[in-house]
């Protein structure tokens, strides 16, 4: 008799929730090179981009806010209609493009919708699958899907730079508008039993929202005394100048391939390339001191990186990939270690607290970067974001905590009991 080895992979609801996040990776791919590059081209300023970049990353400082409404509706409904609702709001682009014209400041706005829609419909995709699966099954299901999802990336952006290349940038979002649309079909035959939310439905608003920030203050009573806020400063820093660089990667790629708007896509995969690499390497990596392994990846990406700005379009490529590999593998061990040492019911909470700070610089980070590309060439906050990355490096050495910090499995993050954790929370 043949053992099943992953019998998740064939559950029905499972098999629902693959097909969305294939063809969700698909128009997302696409989206996310034509959105920045129609606000580029209807606009002919970095400045604008610089706008476009603080509308997404303002949705994404907004998650933790975003993010409890889920529980306030069947997690089927919560995506079918909010993808429908995306996709709606995506087809006005053409047929405002094809009648009135478009303006960049609509363009704009509707990124940072369509990205408060994301920061909705993320969190119900992650919550469902455990009930899908069940939790015998949770682990090796979300890593499976997270392989996919990251490999995706890296096929659909490429390919997206291509395809805008040859359609254009508007008819590139209305097959992103109707990827959403199969994406809507296909979740609407989603037939899990969802646990009873009436309770939490039942709720007024305002004691919901009491109960949200009792928990999040619950968060952060925990991390207080932790290493934890030493490295969420350095992660804002890091994202403060990925942003700056982001914002300008638009008109750097095309300055670098003479115009050819698929070279943004090219970048952007080479990035997502490099991510993926240093996931996969990481746990080859683990036996290293945390501390040295940051000070010495993160030297080398600034290094790389400032060759990026200043290299021709291959060599220039190739370090920019290189250089991700770090960022892949700085993700993987902080959030590793948070998962190992913070107890169940926390783990939700400091996860939390971390990705929203590190989300709060990022705005600002966009402003700066459109204000430093209208000013000077694109190549300038490409170089200014590799400094940045040994000046982060200078920092952790710096320190004497951070630059002792042993191998990720004997760090100590937290130097606290639980007793005193669950004091915090009966407070």
């Amino acid at each position: 008799m043949t053992k099943k080895v992953k019998p998740f992979m064939v559950e029905r609801n499972f098999l629902i929730l693959m097909t969305g996040v294939f063809i969700n990776g698909l128009g997302s791919g696409i989206y996310s090179v034509a959105g920045m590059l129609l606000v580029l081209n209807l606009s002919g300023s970095v400045l604008y981009s610089g706008f476009a970049f603080f509308a997404i990353t303002s949705a994404s400082a907004l998650s933790f806010l975003i993010a409890p409404l889920a529980n306030y509706a069947k997690y089927r409904n919560g995506l079918v209609y909010s993808n429908l609702i995306k996709a709606i709001i995506l087809f006005t682009i053409p047929l405002l493009n094809y009648t009135i014209g478009l303006n960049v400041w609509y363009v704009i706005i509707l990124l940072f919708i369509t990205a408060l829609f994301t920061q909705y419909t993320y969190p119900i995709e992650s919550t469902i699958l455990p009930i899908i699966v069940g939790k015998d099954h949770v682990v090796e299901a979300n890593a499976y899907l997270q392989t996919i999802r990251e490999s995706m990336d890296i096929a659909f952006i490429a390919g997206a730079g291509i395809i805008i290349t040859f359609i254009g940038t508007v008819p590139a979002i209305s097959i992103t508008a109707i990827c959403l649309v199969l994406v809507t079909i296909s979740y609407a035959f989603f037939n899990f039993q969802q646990p009873d939310i009436s309770r939490e439905s039942s709720q007024s608003i305002g004691s919901a929202v009491n109960f949200y920030f009792i928990d999040l203050r619950a968060g952060f009573n925990y991390i207080r005394n932790s290493l934890v806020p030493k490295m969420i400063f350095s992660i804002v820093f890091i994202n403060i100048a990925m942003v700056i660089m982001t914002t300008n990667l638009p008109a750097f790629s095309l300055a670098k391939g003479n115009g050819i708007e698929a070279t943004y896509g090219f970048y952007l995969a080479s990035m997502s390339l490099g991510i993926m690499i240093g996931t996969i390497i990481t746990p080859k990596l683990k036996h290293i001191n945390f501390g040295k392994l940051v000070i010495i990846t993160f030297i080398g990406t600034g290094i790389m990186w400032m060759g990026t700005s200043t290299l021709p379009l291959i060599p220039s490529m190739i370090l920019f990939s290189t250089g991700a590999i770090s960022i892949g593998i700085l993700n993987i061990l902080v959030f590793s270690s948070i998962q190992k040492q913070v107890e169940t019911a926390y783990i939700g909470r400091v996860i939390t607290l971390i990705s929203s700070a590190a989300a709060i610089g990022m705005p600002l980070g966009s402003l700066v970067g459109g204000v430093l590309g209208e000013t000077f060439t694109p190549e300038i906050p490409v170089m200014i974001c590799g400094i940045s990355m040994i000046i982060f490096s200078i920092f952790w050495l710096s320190s004497s905590v951070l630059r002792k910090l042993p191998d990720i499995d004997n760090v100590n993050l937290f130097k606290h009991s639980e007793t005193n954790q669950l004091e915090h929370e009966n407070i």
